[in-house]
């Protein structure tokens, strides 16, 4: 399966505007077009009126949540909500250490023309009364802007800025790519654990490379999760191989006590002793196995709204040690919320606590720095990237 480019790329959707009685209906003699936008929740009746009424929009970049709902509020605590996913969930799972910008009801979680739609009586009439209006303030028409398929509730897209070309690669394509695979270190900040585990993937200079992407004049890559979670890599963490790691049996002294903090493989690699360098070079990989299994895939974790899951792909970055020379290997310490024990293995705040830099269910990869006058990528909401096991790859060297 080769990479497939495109100006425009399809985001499906996963959230409703809320229930509703009516059901859309197409035009008389038209068949009836379905939207897979608000598939697996209560209702999808807002979004398949939008697809009756405008039928081009249909598997586009518009047939999406975003069309109608926000992120969270800039300003306020829920600021980096950026999927509206994720800021609707709030509604369900609240989140105590949000304060402000947290919505209310439904209704707060709109965009403009979700709103306008909504005030308009919510029915395929309202469609038809909000077409001639410029909900969010960019001077085009809701309906202009639809046609050409431009977000009618964000004044950041509109007709005539260019959207960024993309290169879209399904798991055929990326499991055809040469396969890397690496034991390395998770050291993790909160977790209770730190992790030595085996990941298998691609190497992301590989991925670039595949999609006919070159380093020269990029400074580094954004790897997005479905939520719009997202994390900067360096071009030396891409092109250039991280210091081989250590392995450190001292803290399996503590198994089976509350001074244990390391996840050992069921199978260590033969020959490799306390101390010992693990063998291979680690990358900055796409992994899509885990100690031999697929990743599970991403999603809200029922309760909270966590994202749960690490795949189908997980952006991985090795471990290095911030305290004194990068070129050396990091180790293992204590989680910062454990106990305080005095034995040489408590949690260290300078050290690359490297589980942090790893994007779980990484989806979309921005190459930076991203062109000038183009419309970014949809990568506020990834979550039909995760059911599709697909990486969008736009920004600098994309044609």
């Amino acid at each position: 399966m080769k990479p497939v480019r495109t100006a425009g790329t399809v985001i499906l959707a996963a959230l409703v505007l809320g229930s509703a009685a009516w059901l859309a209906q197409a035009r008389p003699g038209q068949e009836q077009t379905v939207s897979r936008a608000y598939v697996g929740h209560e209702s999808d009746a807002d979004m398949k009126g939008f697809i009756a009424h405008y039928p081009a929009a249909a598997g586009s970049r518009l047939d999406d949540c975003q069309t109608c709902h926000r992120g969270g509020v800039k300003g306020t605590d829920t600021e980096r909500e950026y999927s509206p996913c994720g800021y609707c969930h709030l509604l369900e799972y609240p989140n105590p250490k949000y304060a402000t910008g947290v919505p209310k009801t439904a209704a707060d979680t709109l965009n403009a023309y979700g709103a306008a739609y909504k005030n308009a009586g919510r029915d395929r009439k309202a469609y038809e009364a909000v077409d001639g209006r410029d909900s969010d303030g960019d001077g085009t028409p809701n309906g202009v802007e639809i046609a050409t398929l431009r977000n009618p509730g964000d004044p950041a897209s509109r007709p005539g800025l260019p959207q960024a070309a993309t290169v879209t690669l399904g798991w055929d394509a990326i499991r055809a790519l040469p396969v890397h695979s690496q034991l390395m270190l998770m050291n993790a900040t909160k977790e209770p654990t730190d992790d030595y585990v085996a990941y298998t993937g691609v190497r992301v200079i590989d991925l670039l490379s595949s999609a006919k992407i070159y380093l020269a004049g990029v400074t580094g890559i954004t790897v997005f999760a479905p939520d719009g979670y997202s994390i900067d890599y360096s071009l030396e963490d891409i092109r250039s191989p991280f210091p081989s790691g250590v392995f450190y049996t001292g803290p399996s002294a503590f198994a089976g006590t509350e001074r244990a903090f390391v996840k050992y493989p069921d199978e260590i690699p033969l020959g490799i002793k306390d101390g010992t360098t693990m063998p291979g070079e680690p990358w900055l990989i796409l992994a899509y196995e885990r100690d031999g299994r697929p990743l599970e895939p991403s999603t809200y974790e029922k309760g909270t709204g966590r994202l749960a899951g690490e795949g189908p792909y997980r952006l991985v970055k090795p471990q290095r040690d911030l305290m004194g020379d990068p070129k050396k290997p990091g180790r293992p310490d204590r989680s910062q919320k454990s106990k305080i024990y005095g034995d040489g293995w408590d949690f260290v705040p300078g050290m690359d606590h490297n589980a942090g830099a790893c994007i779980r269910g990484a989806c979309v990869i921005r190459v930076n720095p991203m062109p000038e006058g183009a419309e970014e990528y949809d990568w506020k909401n990834g979550w039909p990237l995760i059911g599709d096991k697909t990486i969008v790859i736009y920004g600098l060297g994309i044609r």
